[in-house]
């Protein structure tokens, strides 16, 4: 890594930066090996041959998936999250595996043929990162599943169970390493990993504590007075927590790249000032509303422009075009 004055003047510049874009998840797994092992720890049997898959659904403005690869006949989807987690992942990831599952196979063949088409057996999966001030906002376990089911509606009681039971399921399988700020806090400082999270070692616990580790020291240094975000004795800024974790032996491969850190800090930094601002500034006016109002005016505010911001509404919390227009309709002004 560069030196830390160089480090920190980047970590200033950085955090309006418009083009990156979540990339360093992709990042993260954009080595075939990690994608092996990532298969390996999921399904608990050792892959062999890895193809990447390009998911772009249309209804999500062809946005590509943050991670798709076909592993043995098995299809991963997997995305991050680092905000609360949407009821609706289910349904996003059932629009991403339906465009994969029809990227694998002849489309004339799938609609005319008199053949079976055979498709390679999808999993859905979300890596949920994330600050909670207070350990009962915490999930009881570290990985569980949330299904479309959950969200249909329910049907009249002259209706049979077996009669309203839904003909299509999805299951999207969660692995919540969210923290509070007393634990992040202890692994900065003395190296601490949630008792939780002892049997997840790998990339996806070490892309939590990268996450979670630069969100809480992003806030520190904006909390001047150290009301909830303690600032830790062995590191003051985001650049030193980089250097923490190489120390660590977490991603010392990427993160003594210097453009993966400059990256790293620009991603991090653009999404916590719209997450963290956005919900303070609309805490009154209800969470969902308060906060895509605090995204607008943020980015209002930093000057980037409303296309941005609506691409931001739309990929990150999971809203429709329209639903977007609306929205910029009423707060963008």
């Amino acid at each position: 890594m560069q030196q830390k004055d160089t480090q920190e003047k980047a970590q200033e510049t950085m955090p309006v930066n418009r083009k990156a874009k979540d990339t360093f998840f992709k990042t993260v797994y954009a080595s075939e090996e990690r994608r092996r092992k990532l298969a390996s720890f999921l399904l608990g049997i050792e892959g062999k041959q890895i193809t990447t898959a390009n998911v772009r659904p249309v209804l999500f403005g062809n946005k590509e998936n943050d991670l798709a690869f076909v592993c043995d006949a098995i299809f991963y989807v997997m995305t991050e999250s680092q905000a609360t987690i949407c009821p609706n992942i289910s349904y996003r990831l059932l629009e991403y595996i339906t465009a994969g599952l029809r990227s694998t196979v002849d489309s004339e063949q799938l609609l005319y043929s008199r053949k079976r088409v055979y498709f390679p057996i999808p999993k859905l999966y979300l890596l949920q990162t994330g600050l909670e001030m207070k350990a009962e906002n915490l999930p009881e376990r570290v990985q569980y599943d949330v299904r479309l089911s959950d969200s249909y509606v329910a049907v009249d009681e002259k209706y049979r169970e077996e009669a309203a039971e839904p003909d299509l399921e999805v299951v999207v399988h969660v692995y919540d390493f969210r923290m509070t700020l007393d634990e992040m806090f202890d692994y900065i400082e003395q190296n601490i990993i949630p008792a939780r999270f002892e049997v997840y070692a790998g990339d996806m616990r070490d892309y939590a504590l990268t996450a979670n580790g630069i969100t809480y020291m992003q806030r520190a240094v904006k909390d001047e007075k150290q009301e909830k975000y303690l600032m830790p004795k062995n590191v003051s800024t985001v650049a030193e927590y980089l250097e923490l974790l190489i120390n660590r032996d977490i991603f010392v491969d990427l993160l003594n790249d210097k453009e993966v850190c400059d990256m790293t800090m620009a991603q991090f930094s653009r999404d916590d000032i719209l997450i963290y601002q956005g919900r303070e500034e609309g805490r009154e006016e209800g969470m969902e509303e308060g906060e895509i109002k605090g995204v607008i005016q943020t980015y209002k505010n930093l000057g980037v422009s409303m296309e941005d911001a609506k691409r931001y509404i739309m990929d990150k919390l999971y809203k429709s075009e329209e639903e977007t227009d609306g929205y910029m309709n009423k707060y963008w002004k």
